[in-house]
């Protein structure tokens, strides 16, 4: 009983007509269909601005992810905690 629907085989198929139901990004094995990623769909991570605030005498600074923040003059001593330097030596934590 031959089947209505049209089989495509690797040597039956014609290399002059693209078949519509595979796009060029994706290959196929054993019936399952498998996407490549192009390397245009990844996003680069952008930096995040901060602002770090002393929690004694309120000093402010803006400084990105990426910054170093003993160079912006400021001590983390906990989770988004920071003494300037200046308190940092006052209360004897550095």
């Amino acid at each position: 009983m031959p089947n209505s629907k049209p089989r495509c085989d690797s040597s039956s198929s014609s290399s002059s007509t693209p078949d519509s139901d595979f796009s060029s990004n994706s290959s196929t094995a054993s019936g399952y269909t498998y996407h490549r990623h192009s390397m245009d769909s990844v996003q680069i991570p952008i930096a995040s601005v901060e602002v770090l605030r002393c929690m004694r005498c309120a000093r402010s600074v803006e400084a990105t992810s990426t910054d170093d923040i003993t160079a912006m003059g400021m001590v983390r001593i906990a989770h988004n905690l920071y003494y300037c330097e200046r308190c940092a030596k006052m209360v004897g934590y550095k």
